[in-house]
């Protein structure tokens, strides 16, 4: 019976060992695993950060470049950007320029060494104080107009200038009076940048929160749909805003925001809050040479 015991104790024993020796097997595996795993994201996660930095690189190495040999300047001496709406000829719409005088306008800018910016540039100059040369200015279009496809986009062409349309969402492909899909998609591949001007061109400040929501938010998806890029940047309908406003306009993904308080863009500026300069119908070529020279223009 003793002898029994002995067996029955020794197998008891061995089992426990065994299972003790699994277990420490599986520990070690599970370590060497873990320790595997970690390396590979380390590895992943610096090629990914190397490749982040190379593109960063590559990109100051395309701006140095692009601005090679011109004066450049820092983001405190801010930057004209200029706000249009619709280019046709019209005698008493302050919101219509007459396609020749625009092409004035740019003929202007180009004799003189102008760039327009894009919108990541501006970003950069803004949030980075990236220096730009010192005759810059960006182009902006509010509502997305029809025209501006027809007359504004071949002079802008012409002159290789880029320029922003923010877009009403909700009119395109149902008003002919404004751009639709094949116009917003084929200047978006061709150096002309999109932006929103909300879904119904609301004025934000006299609608609920939940609309507020709505509009900026999905006016940016269904842009963002239509051209299969980001769209980093919206204009404030009527150029009304308030800090709930750009704080949805944070949250929802955009990172310039632009209003049309009088003034040139610049660093002491939030980007969400960019002052820009406008340019009606009735401007004088005086007026337009102070507004695109002199930050504190009359």
């Amino acid at each position: 019976m003793k002898k029994r015991s002995k067996i029955i104790i020794g197998l008891a024993l061995i089992f426990v060992v065994s299972v003790l020796s699994v277990s420490l097997i599986l520990k070690v595996r599970n370590n060497d695993n873990i320790s595997e795993n970690n390396k590979v994201n380390a590895t992943k996660d610096s090629k990914e950060e190397d490749q982040e930095n190379s593109e960063e690189e590559k990109k100051e190495e395309e701006l140095e470049e692009r601005f090679e040999g011109m004066e450049l300047k820092d983001n405190l001496v801010g930057v004209p950007i200029l706000y249009y709406h619709s280019v046709e000829k019209s005698e008493d719409n302050e919101l219509r320029i007459a396609p020749e005088k625009f092409r004035g306008q740019l003929k202007y800018l180009k004799d003189n060494n102008y760039v327009s910016l894009t919108l990541q540039e501006l970003q950069s100059y803004i949030t980075q104080n990236m220096p730009i040369p010192k005759n810059s200015v960006v182009i902006t279009f509010d509502d997305g107009y029809k025209d501006n496809y027809d007359n504004a986009y071949p002079i802008l062409k012409e002159f290789g200038y880029t320029a922003t349309i923010f877009v009403i969402s909700g009119l395109i492909d149902k008003d002919p009076n404004y751009l639709n899909s094949d116009h917003i998609k084929e200047m978006s591949k061709n150096g002309i940048e999109i932006g929103s001007h909300s879904i119904n061109h609301e004025n934000l400040l006299e609608i609920s929160k939940e609309d507020k929501i709505e509009t900026i938010t999905k006016s940016k998806q269904d842009l963002e749909k239509l051209i299969e890029k980001p769209v980093i940047s919206i204009a404030y309908p009527f150029g009304k805003f308030n800090d709930d406003i750009v704080n949805i306009t944070k949250g929802s993904g955009y990172t310039l925001g632009f209003t049309i308080d009088k003034g040139w863009g610049n660093g002491k500026e939030d980007p969400l809050k960019l002052s820009r300069v406008y340019i009606s119908a009735f401007i004088t070529d005086e007026s337009f040479k102070e507004r695109i020279s002199k930050a504190q223009y009359k």
